[in-house]
């Protein structure tokens, strides 16, 4: 199993979280996410040992003190929305994640 079906416990749909996250943040303005999350795909590193280096864990902590802002300013209604939309993502026919 790879590290990240590992943290995704084989799910196809947080798997396929994962990967469009990562995907995202290689597109970041932030060169240490793009480098990190490149890394990620590529297979260079685990993501638990970039999320955890010192190299990736300052900005990882700073992109999620962002969202962490955004979301906590979100009334109960809007963070409902924002969690369904999580479980909601993928078309009914979303290729396989492993892909």
């Amino acid at each position: 199993m790879s590290d990240l079906s590992d943290i995704a416990d084989g799910d196809p749909h947080r798997l396929r979280g994962l990967r469009d996250s990562l995907d995202r943040l290689a597109d970041s303005p932030q060169p240490e996410l793009r480098e990190m999350a490149r890394a990620v795909l590529d297979g260079e590193i685990p993501l638990r040992t970039a999320a955890l280096s010192s190299a990736y864990a300052p900005a990882l902590g700073d992109a999620f003190g962002g969202f962490w802002t955004y979301y906590s300013q979100l009334s109960p209604h809007e963070r409902s929305e924002l969690e369904a939309s999580a479980y909601t993502y993928l078309p009914s026919t979303a290729q396989d994640p492993g892909t």
